[in-house]
């Protein structure tokens, strides 16, 4: 290990995104690593990167395109690489997975961070398992990591408002019978979770999945309308708007491939009308064996949805 020989050197690309920024302020917080992060030289001075320096995170600017030898050197000393850059920039990780095996990373995480699926409903799944499978097949070592839902996103927003978006936190939608277990988790326990996952040599080329909760759409809702009466004696503002599987389904077959209306649609069939984002189905071995990180790290404490809507609301007051 570079720098010290008690922390591991890890290096991440998209650190100031939100799971970026998750997992930065969870390897910082443990205090156990020698956090990198990989910006663009042109934003080697937005504010976020300067604050991320002043915390003691080492720089290095470096395109995600760029040419093999320059990737190899921004990996130097590297331990841990840790992707969390956008989904269109899915297509750069074989290149960065391919310097990492050169110059020696041991280990290499993929930009997944999302719900478990098998192959075949979600293309943007599919597109995230095949960079799993080329990075199998070069021998690199591995941990692919799924985070579920965020819960900011599963809690309806205090709006009366609504927006006609796959989010549910915006739609306001309560998506078929909404009695459908859901696997939640709040973004700042990500990074805490990662913080264990990769110190542990038992998590080495394993899939984990990280949750904090499991809940239908009805009950976050009851949730969502338990907790803001309680924080501010006032109901929620947003009620819910039902949508079938048959709507779905018609939105499913209308959305134009590679589009934003494909990937939100897939995501609601998967999440809503399947029941994909399980821990049960987690582990099975059609979606990839996960283990289980409450089981791996049971004195990890993290929030429920409850908890988390407490915070929600509570800024809404």
């Amino acid at each position: 290990m570079s720098n010290s020989a008690s922390k591991q050197t890890v290096f991440i690309l998209g650190g100031t995104g939100t799971t970026g920024a998750s997992v930065v302020n969870g390897l910082l917080d443990s205090g156990k690593y020698h956090v990198v992060i990989g910006v663009r030289p042109a934003s080697l001075s937005k504010p976020e990167v300067l604050k991320l320096q002043e915390r003691g995170v080492e720089v290095r600017a470096v395109e995600l395109d760029a040419a093999p030898a320059t990737i190899d050197a921004a990996l130097k000393g590297v331990d841990t690489v840790i992707f969390a850059t956008p989904f269109s920039e899915t297509d750069k990780q074989p290149r960065w997975a391919d310097a990492a095996k050169r110059v020696g990373v041991k280990r290499f995480v993929p930009d997944d961070w999302a719900t478990p699926c098998e192959r075949g409903v979600r293309k943007m799944y599919d597109q995230k398992a095949s960079i799993r499978d080329y990075i199998k097949s070069i021998g690199l070592g591995y941990t692919f990591i799924d985070v579920g839902l965020w819960a900011v996103l599963a809690l309806p927003e205090d709006k009366s408002e609504s927006q006609d978006i796959f989010l549910p936190s915006k739609s306001h939608r309560i998506t078929g019978s909404g009695d459908v277990k859901c696997a939640i988790t709040h973004i700042p326990d990500i990074g805490r979770f990662v913080a264990e996952i990769i110190a542990d040599d038992h998590t080495l080329n394993q899939y984990v999945f990280c949750w904090g909760d499991e809940k239908t759409q009805n009950e976050v809702w009851d949730i969502a309308r338990k907790v803001k009466l309680e924080l501010t004696g006032e109901p929620l503002k947003a009620t819910p708007k039902i949508e079938t599987e048959e709507e779905v389904l018609q939105k499913v077959k209308d959305a134009k491939d590679g589009t934003v209306d494909q990937m939100g649609s897939e995501y609601v069939l998967s999440i809503c009308i399947r029941g994909d984002n399980t821990v049960e189905n987690a582990k099975k071995p059609g979606y990839g064996g996960a283990m289980d990180a409450r089981e791996l790290y049971p004195n990890l404490k993290v929030l429920t949805v409850e908890e988390v809507a407490r915070l929600v609301y509570g800024k809404s007051a």
